[in-house]
């Protein structure tokens, strides 16, 4: 099947220069560019929700999933796609962090602070999945129950213990 711009894909080979960006065979992505050997696909990271990289993927590496889910997301997508430099960003941001990793917060920030989180406090993280580079931390009251969580950049976290 002849791959056409806003086919969703996956990537169907392990290719050692994706590899080396974060892209892994399996992951997923929208066509935004076709050619006759090669095509232009924004990926999208499992790791962090929000997360993308461009490549150039050889047509033969990728394999078809569906047309766009949504007509409407994928012409937003297209749209965006105009206003974007794909040399830009070309590999995954790297995640340090993972679910049950207990972490400590290092800044004071009025966007925290707000949900009673505060710079030196120790939470953990309960989700499998970074979003948009942060990670939903849960933090335990004065009884030690897990009752404030905050969504918190992963640079704004440093690992305490890993289980």
């Amino acid at each position: 099947m002849k791959l056409e711009e806003l086919d969703d894909i996956h990537l169907k080979n392990e290719v050692k220069e994706l590899a080396e960006c974060g892209i892994h065979k399996g992951c997923f992505g929208t066509v935004m560019k076709t050619g006759e050997e090669r095509s232009l696909v924004i990926f999208y990271n499992r790791e962090d929700l929000g997360d993308y990289a461009f490549a150039w993927v050889g047509n033969d590496d990728l394999e078809y999933y569906r047309k766009p889910y949504c007509k409407e997301t994928a012409l937003d997508t297209a749209e965006w796609f105009k206003t974007q430099d794909p040399t830009k960003k070309t590999r995954f941001t790297e995640t340090h962090l993972r679910e049950y990793d207990s972490v400590k917060v290092l800044v004071e920030k009025e966007n925290y602070a707000k949900f009673g989180v505060h710079k030196g406090m120790v939470g953990t993280i309960l989700e499998p999945e970074k979003s948009y580079g942060s990670w939903l931390v849960y933090f335990p009251d004065e009884t030690g129950a897990d009752t404030i969580d905050c969504s918190i950049l992963e640079t704004d976290l440093e690992l305490v213990f890993r289980p």
